[in-house]
């Protein structure tokens, strides 16, 4: 078969296209690379000494020479050759340059396969020959003076060679994992000032190109990186090009003074950095005699282009150059492939629920498709028991086979239909009838027994796969609330800790997250205080200052870790809302234990949470089942995953957990945003609540069934909005149906015109009018009444 003949033609021209635009994409980058391995040489070699002379180039090429590229070593060269060629004038004796940098190429391909060390005693070895022949030979120096002068110039360049080539390294790391120590910065700040000098010379209306450069360059890496890095990087620029310019103490002072202002301000911002530096550059040429050489109008120009660059790529070049930025990215990279390893254990674990959920339903299936290849066995039976020995069987069973098997069918199907008439055709020619009606009715009655415990377990089957089913379902829910984003918030951790450090109090650990609400938590570690209450008085003032929010510290208030013996403080932002809650309750007459459950509590996520579950019945057994329902839904609401996934849950486990007269229980949940006021009712097979707002009563009703009954739950959500002082008014049926079921007329009324406020009286209230209404308490009855509270 012809190679790529099963594929259309459109497809192989896409592919061949798609091929050369990589071979396009690959070419092009390899071109932008040597373009910035020939302009960084060519930048480089134009860099002078004080004296005149140009050992950074020859340098740079040796460093050059040792990145493994076939082709480098022609275009370092070329650009080397280049920059040299534009220093006749200003360098003496440049023949020597040029002689040297042919040398090192022509060698660099006979060497190139030993190993680097041995590489660099060759080239600096044929560097001192050269030298001192050419100083023997051409300027005609006597051999002493051309020794020590050849010396001189090895002193010379294998330091800047050693600095250039541990820069280069550090560039190989970019795009990396690597995590920069400032000694790395400075020397890769070095090979860019190295770089940046070599543009002296270029200058449009007096204002230096390089000038702006090097301005913008210490702006930029001092706004990343802060001062330590700044100043000393600026310190460098200034050494490099007053080599250069023969005034090193004004470049030192201008470009230092730029990296200490910028790294001081970095927390400022970008517009009142710059301004910063442009007043104490302004302060420094008024109060100094720089003779020309600085001109502020060039730092306006820097400062102007330092604003004008996005904040995204400041963003970008802090993940990889600030130490302490990466590693906090690293740890978020780290926690997500956690979670993401977790998600997929989760999710496989789902998976072999479904699978095992699909076989069991396909085994239901079977039992039901089984059944309709037992009449013929149930014939066989019936025959070989009562005419194997029968005189007539040859003539029943061989020249009237299929009216004889018609006619036991027949017969089998009256015993089923509790008939036990005789068909016409046996009536005819059987001579066993008694017989037959004996055996057919024990066989009956063996296979209706049989068939009833076979159906038993093909339902219990169903049963089973439809729960393991809704449990995958349930973990899902579980798998997307644990997979719901966190955030960790290195900036204001870093502020907390810093102004903490600063007022003398000292923490073990300090982390920052902003939960999946958008809000600050902050949780710290600290050495325990003794009572001293150091957190109320003294920290919670300054985390609010950081964090520029009005926090407080959590319901937990200070935990002692008995591991460490450390102090453990949440704080977290303070709501808007407090919300006080009162129950009020009354067992069924006759009855010791309420068969209602209820539970109330203000979540982690700032939400106030409560809950009533009315078991089917009354008494210790309906309690158990309400009991289970808010157990589970409590335990899954503590844990951090949302109402929903929990009611869905314990729909699950219930159907699951108990018989067909035990597993119903209704459940009537609210939860409380405490920060917006925003309140979210819902119902499983509960009866009306109710929220009074001064006069105003609002009713909020459903019609759902209860929780066990659907193989998914059937939850109604209704959205309403709270403020001061309203009233949330919950209850089971006992109160609204204690006049007669399905009138609750009277409540709305009755919470309309009840005047007094307090939640205590308003529950008890409801308990002694229901009791008044229906003469007696005819089932369990529970009142929850919440009042909200603002804070500010």
């Amino acid at each position: 078969m012809q190679y790529g003949i099963e594929l259309y033609p459109y497809e192989r021209i896409n592919k061949t296209n798609k091929g050369k635009n990589e071979k396009k994409h690959i070419r092009l980058r390899y071109a932008f690379k040597m373009s910035i391995y020939f302009l960084a040489s060519f930048l480089i070699s134009r860099v002078l000494l004080i004296n005149s002379t140009a050992p950074f180039g020859i340098a740079a090429l040796i460093a050059f020479f040792s990145i493994k590229e076939d082709k480098l070593p022609l275009f370092v060269t070329g650009g080397s050759l280049l920059g040299y060629m534009t220093l006749i004038k200003n360098v003496n004796e440049i023949q020597i340059y040029f002689i040297v940098i042919v040398s090192l190429l022509v060698i660099r391909y006979f060497i190139k396969k030993i190993p680097l060390k041995n590489q660099l005693i060759i080239m600096f070895s044929l560097i001192f020959l050269e030298g001192i022949g050419y100083n023997l030979l051409i300027v005609k120096i006597n051999l002493g003076a051309s020794l020590l002068i050849a010396f001189v110039q090895i002193l010379v360049i294998a330091p800047i060679y050693f600095i250039i080539n541990y820069s280069i390294k550090c560039f190989k790391e970019y795009k990396t994992k690597h995590l920069f120590s400032n000694e790395e910065l400075v020397s890769m700040a070095i090979g860019i000032s190295l770089i940046i000098s070599g543009t002296w010379g270029i200058s449009i209306s007096g204002i230096s190109l390089r000038s702006i450069l090097a301005i913008m360059f210490i702006l930029v890496i001092s706004y990343v990186n802060g001062g330590g890095v700044g100043s000393a990087a600026g310190i460098a620029m200034g050494i490099i090009i007053g080599m250069t310019s023969g005034n090193m103490t004004v470049y030192i002072s201008i470009y230092g003074l730029c990296g200490l202002i910028i790294g001081t301000f970095k927390e400022t911002g970008k517009w009142f950095s710059a301004v910063s530096y442009i007043v104490a550059a302004n302060i420094l040429v008024a109060y100094s005699q720089f003779n020309g050489e600085f001109n502020l109008i060039e730092a306006v120009i820097s400062c102007g282009i330092f604003l004008a660059i996005p904040n995204k790529i400041y963003n970008g070049m802090e993940l990889e150059f600030n130490k302490s930025i990466k590693v906090e990215n690293l740890k978020d990279d780290y926690v997500e492939k956690i979670k993401s390893i977790l998600m997929d254990r989760l999710n496989d674990f789902s998976s072999v629920l479904l699978s095992m959920s699909n076989i069991l339903y396909n085994l239901a299936d079977n039992d039901k498709l089984s059944l309709k290849s037992k009449s013929s066995s149930l014939v066989e039976n019936l025959a070989e028991r009562v005419c194997s020995n029968c005189d007539m069987n040859n003539m029943c069973w061989k020249r009237e086979m299929h009216y004889t098997y018609s006619a036991f069918l027949e017969l089998m199907e009256n015993f089923q239909a509790n008939k036990s008439t005789i068909p016409d055709e046996l009536e005819r020619k059987c001579i066993k009838k008694s017989f037959l009606l004996k055996h057919a009715e024990e066989i009956i009655n063996n296979y209706i027994i049989s068939e009833m415990w076979r159906n038993r377990l093909s339902e219990g089957r169903e049963l089973l796969a439809t729960q393991i089913g809704n449990m995958a379902s349930s973990i899902q829910e579980i798998r997307s609330e644990f997979n719901s984003d966190i955030i960790f918030n290195s900036e204001i951790e870093n502020r907390v800790k810093n102004i903490l450090v600063k007022n003398g109090i000292s923490v073990e650990d300090c982390t920052c997250i902003d939960n999946k609400r958008h809000r600050i938590v902050v949780k710290i570690s600290m050495k325990a205080c003794n009572g001293n209450q150091t957190c109320v008085k003294e920290m919670l003032p300054l985390v609010n200052a950081a964090t520029l929010k009005t926090m407080c510290i959590n319901d937990e208030g200070c935990r002692i870790d008995m591991l460490t013996k450390n102090c453990l403080i949440t704080f977290e932002e303070l709501p808007k809302y407090y919300v006080s809650t009162f129950v009020a309750r009354q067992c069924k007459d006759g009855e010791n234990y309420n068969g209602d459950s209820y539970f109330f509590t203000k979540l982690k996520d700032g939400t106030h949470m409560t809950i009533i579950s009315d078991g089917m019945g009354s008494g210790p057994q309906a309690g158990q089942e309400s009991k289970a329902v808010i157990d589970l839904i409590e335990s899954l609401t503590e844990a951090g995953f949302s109402k929903i996934t929990a009611i869905n849950t314990a729909n699950s486990i219930m159907t699951l957990k108990f018989s067909e007269n035990e597993k119903f229980s209704t459940v009537d949940l609210s939860s409380i945003d405490l920060y917006t006021g925003e309140i979210e009712f819902m119902k499983v097979g509960a009866v009306a609540s109710f929220i009074k707002s001064g006069n105003k009563v609002v009713s909020i009703n459903s019609k759902t069934l209860p929780i066990g009954i659907l193989d998914k739950v059937d939850v109604e959500i209704n959205k309403k909005r709270v403020k001061n002082g309203d009233l949330i008014i919950m209850m089971s049926d006992g109160i609204s149906d204690s006049k007669s079921i399905g009138q609750s007329e009277w409540l709305f009324q009755y919470i309309k015109d009840f005047e007094n406020s307090n939640p205590k009286a308003m529950a008890e209230g409801l308990i002694e009018k229901s009791k008044e209404l229906g003469g007696k308490v005819k089932d369990d009855m529970t009142v929850l009444v919440s009042k909200v509270f603002s804070l500010r």
